[in-house]
């Protein structure tokens, strides 16, 4: 049983890692996921660099889950897609624009949420919550 309980706490750990949960991020852009949309990937488009995410099983994201990047060189747009995409990044559910780097300090944050035009991102300097949206 001892044996059982390690192994579950183990997997839930690293659940825990792969999904963004728990504890502080230490990322300059965060996207957080407060929709109910099918969110499979995140690419972050910086003018001096790129990169994607997922989780490793590429299941969808669920509500509340969130993936961090480090920021490049500003423009950066965030593309959110509701499958995995490889080397060709077309067909995005939805994407914004962040013009500017956040102030000293600080970072981004972009929240997936459902809008009445249907999946909407918002930026902000601090997470925000579902009753501000």
């Amino acid at each position: 049983m001892k044996r059982f309980l390690s192994l579950w706490l183990i997997a839930l750990a690293v659940l825990c890692a792969l999904s963004g949960c728990g504890g502080d991020i230490e990322a300059d852009l965060v996207f957080v996921n407060q929709s109910d949309a099918t969110i499979v990937e995140v690419v972050v488009e910086f003018q001096d660099q790129s990169g994607g995410t997922r989780n490793a099983d590429s299941s969808a994201l669920r509500r509340g889950e969130s993936f961090g990047f480090e920021a490049g060189e500003y423009p950066a747009t965030v593309y959110v897609y509701d499958k995995a995409v490889g080397d060709v990044a077309e067909g995005a559910l939805t994407q914004i624009t962040i013009r500017e780097a956040p102030p000293e300090g600080e970072r981004w944050y972009v929240t997936a949420w459902d809008g009445a035009e249907g999946l909407t991102l918002l930026t902000s300097t601090r997470l925000l919550d579902l009753d501000e949206v």
